[in-house]
């Protein structure tokens, strides 16, 4: 909890900021907070239209924000004034990456993860194989090079690929496939790739440390039609 402050605001309202923190899986600090309701407030609309308590809070925080100088993608002063004068449309207009609605879900991030940390063992893997069994396995998989991973179809798998592009440019995930985890596959790639994580899933259980042999990258392959 920050102890010390440059401005000074009502302990009701402090008290439900750190209430709201508390409830948090990953307690945020006071800072982290405020620009979490900012956009919680400036998501939580019915058509553009603004509830009393949503004005109330986040002029209050726009006033917070004016205090502490804070810099960041929000104007408070637009804001204040967009609220006050009954314009949330405005509000929409200058910030439409708030409010519009569409999240990721954990259950599709923690997919692309597994696809990744595969197709990396599947590199790495054929990398240490020896030139006959790199060329056994390019031959039982009818490639005509090297295994790489081929990334996703921008048509029809936007949200895969907008989240692998997130976790190695943003967040430095996977740095081999920084550059290239968001390639476009040029066709669905999905159903292979939960082929290839089932056939992955019967190997041996090593926690996905063991290097991947040639029977097993080859077997990897020809399931997916890579």
């Amino acid at each position: 909890m920050d102890t010390q402050a440059e401005f000074s605001f009502d302990e009701a309202l402090l008290a439900q900021i750190d209430t709201w923190r508390a409830a948090k899986d990953v307690r945020p600090s006071r800072a982290a907070a405020i620009s979490d309701l900012v956009r919680a407030g400036l998501r939580n609309t019915d058509e553009g239209a603004l509830s009393i308590g949503d004005k109330l809070t986040l002029s209050v925080l726009c006033a917070i924000s004016r205090k502490l100088d804070a810099e960041g993608m929000i104007d408070p002063d637009f804001l204040d004034e967009a609220i006050r004068g009954g314009h949330a449309w405005a509000i929409q207009w200058e910030h439409p990456s708030l409010s519009h609605g569409h999240s990721n879900s954990a259950t599709t991030a923690d997919f692309v993860v597994r696809v990744l940390a595969m197709w990396k063992r599947i590199e790495e893997g054929f990398q240490q194989l020896s030139a006959d069994d790199k060329q056994r396995v390019r031959g039982e998989a009818g490639l005509s090079s090297d295994p790489q991973f081929p990334g996703w179809c921008s048509l029809d798998e936007a949200n895969c690929k907008s989240i692998a592009r997130f976790m190695t440019d943003k967040m430095e995930l996977f740095p081999t496939f920084q550059g290239r985890a968001a390639i476009d596959s040029g066709e669905p790639v999905i159903g292979r790739y939960k082929a290839m994580l089932r056939r992955l899933d019967g190997f041996s259980q090593d926690g996905g440390d063991r290097r991947l042999n040639a029977d097993e990258l080859a077997g990897l392959l020809v399931s997916a039609g890579a």
